[in-house]
């Protein structure tokens, strides 16, 4: 019992880390839509919502969501309904409406016995998933992993973010922003955040070897917490005075930071770059209250994920594992960014 409450606990974390806090989930009864765009209520006891695109006869697919109502799993959702669409497939949108491993592996299992063509979803603790994905696996069912990855021989495919081109890629659009010179300070999650930490050793190797002058001079925790994120970036300002960014490895942090440096005044000298795409942290590009936002891919993750398994499907040969890819959003292309998808 003790080890599985570790487990879970341990899941809550990553989740934060690799969500970047991206939101909570929506409570209430969940609904079925034909197409993203147009819902109605399912019947009681339903676990999630379908979307049926043209053909009975195309492959029918489960994606097992870790959190129904999260907004960047949503985008996943719609990512997903959009590839399914094209290709005439099936996706069944199911999940938990807050961290339940439990509950994702039992609908996982419900996929089984209905003997879908595929299955995607986001195993927070790995090991919880293995021995129902092998299950899985020996149904010749495919399996695609979204933001978080388990053993290769446990599932078909993954894709997600590639960390390290992350922070290689924030780091290259915080020296272009500076202009090559300036003093940054990072905030994080925590010091054992895994991908976070990979994200920011990344960046900083990226800085040390192509914009010198740009130095990380401090690393701050803020556990998420936005009342946190202020106090520690007060904090900074008061010991360096000449700070010229921040860069925010997770989604709370910049409304903190943004706060404490208005209150300052120093909304037009302190360049903040934020992470993720929430409804929030575009508000305050659109606002000016931050620069922009390094984003995680979701919408791409459940659109590659429902092709990948269409691909398996047909005997094609499929990537291991896909760097979803991030996209830089200011305000310059704040509105194509919205109006995407």
């Amino acid at each position: 019992m003790k080890k599985k409450i570790a487990l879970i606990l341990t899941a809550v974390m990553l989740l934060s880390m690799v969500l970047a806090a991206c939101g909570s989930p929506v409570s209430g009864e969940t609904t079925t839509a034909e197409t993203a765009q147009a819902q109605e209520s399912p019947a009681e006891g339903s676990a999630g919502t379908t979307a049926a695109a043209d053909g009975e006869d195309g492959l029918v697919i489960t994606f097992v969501s870790p959190l129904l109502g999260m907004e960047v799993w949503l985008n996943a959702k719609y990512g997903a309904e959009a590839a399914a669409e094209e290709i005439g497939a099936q996706v069944t949108w199911v999940g938990p409406s807050s961290i339940d491993m439990d509950e994702q592996v039992r609908q996982i299992e419900l996929a089984i016995a209905e003997n879908v063509d595929g299955i995607i979803s986001c195993p927070l603790s790995p090991v919880i998933f293995e021995d129902v994905y092998k299950r899985a696996l020996d149904k010749n069912i495919k399996i695609v992993n979204t933001a978080v990855d388990s053993a290769e021989d446990t599932r078909t495919a993954y894709i997600g973010t590639d960390y390290t081109n992350f922070g290689e890629q924030a780091a290259k659009n915080l020296s272009e922003k500076l202009g090559g010179k300036g003093n940054v300070a990072v905030l994080v999650t925590s010091l054992d955040s895994e991908n976070q930490m990979s994200e920011m050793k990344a960046g900083q190797a990226w800085l040390e070897q192509n914009a010198p002058d740009v130095k990380i001079v401090v690393t701050e925790v803020t556990n998420s917490d936005t009342a946190q994120a202020a106090d520690k970036t007060s904090a900074i300002i008061d010991t360096y005075p000449d700070l010229d960014a921040i860069w925010c490895l997770e989604a709370a942090s910049p409304l903190g930071s943004s706060q404490a440096v208005a209150e300052r005044g120093l909304t037009d000298e302190i360049v903040i770059l934020g992470i993720d795409d929430t409804t929030d942290v575009l508000d305050l590009i659109d606002q000016g209250a931050i620069w922009g936002t390094m984003t995680q891919d979701f919408y791409k993750m459940g659109y590659e994920a429902v092709k990948m398994i269409a691909a398996a499907h047909n005997g094609e040969s499929v990537p291991s594992v896909q760097d979803s890819g991030t996209t830089l959003v200011t305000k310059e292309n704040l509105e194509e960014y919205k109006n995407r998808f």
